[in-house]
């Protein structure tokens, strides 16, 4: 989804607190499984929750765009990452937590592949391990046809992105078009992020199918809420 823009992935969530994140993640962890050690992130992107997590976990990183899992490796050196499919992953070990954070489930579209990507990460998850989800937008509440404007000012980089909220069968379609500025001259590109909108019913069933009783905080880290639970 961001072969285009990865290179400004950072500077477009410029406004993300992902110290902040990793801390209240950090204090759910001690809560729920104090003796973690391991930790996959799943969607990892560029690396910017590992970045923080691997200071506290022996970390690992999962994404399927090598352009997003290049900057990550940068940012990240210690870290193993690995370019896989969160649908179908396998890794052949295991994990105290595994993380899916800042929506990037959502990436997967469809019910039945929500369904297996769950299946997949409690597969590589300890007895007694702790998986975290951070959903996407509930279908109830989506805007759809709103405009959407967003901005980056920085000295030696200018970007303007929009987009107009639209549905393709159940999922949310952000055709997204990006204005690019820096000293080298103006370049314009577009991408279509297509994200699955499920409901708190079918994230409550994802989750039990795949043998995990889930709990839900409607806050979560970012204000779009967290499903977690443990493997017993």
């Amino acid at each position: 989804m961001f072969t285009k823009s990865a290179a400004f992935y950072d500077a477009l969530y410029h406004f993300k607190d992902y110290e902040l994140a990793c801390s209240a993640l950090d204090q759910l962890i001690q809560e729920m499984n104090p003796g973690a050690k391991t930790l996959l992130d799943v969607g990892c992107g560029t690396g910017k929750h590992l970045k923080y997590l691997q200071n506290d976990y022996q970390a690992d990183g999962l994404d399927l765009n090598p352009e997003l899992l290049s900057i990550a490796q940068k940012r990240c050196p210690e870290v193993t990452f690995h370019e896989a499919d969160m649908t179908c992953f396998n890794l052949n070990k295991s994990y105290d937590v595994i993380v899916s954070l800042f929506s990037s489930i959502a990436y997967v579209r469809t019910f039945e592949n929500l369904k297996k990507t769950l299946q997949s990460m409690v597969q590589h998850l300890n007895h007694g391990g702790l998986i975290v989800i951070e959903p996407w937008i509930y279908p109830e509440n989506y805007w759809l046809g709103r405009l959407t404007a967003n901005y980056v000012d920085q000295p030696d980089l200018k970007i303007s992105w929009m987009y107009v909220s639209e549905k393709m069968d159940s999922s949310s379609l952000f055709n997204i078009y990006y204005m690019v500025g820096t000293k080298q001259g103006i370049s314009t590109f577009n991408e279509e992020h297509v994200m699955g909108l499920w409901t708190d019913a079918e994230y409550r069933e994802a989750f039990i199918r795949a043998g995990i009783e889930p709990q839900y905080d409607a806050k979560g880290f970012f204000g779009r809420g967290m499903y977690f639970g443990v493997k017993q």
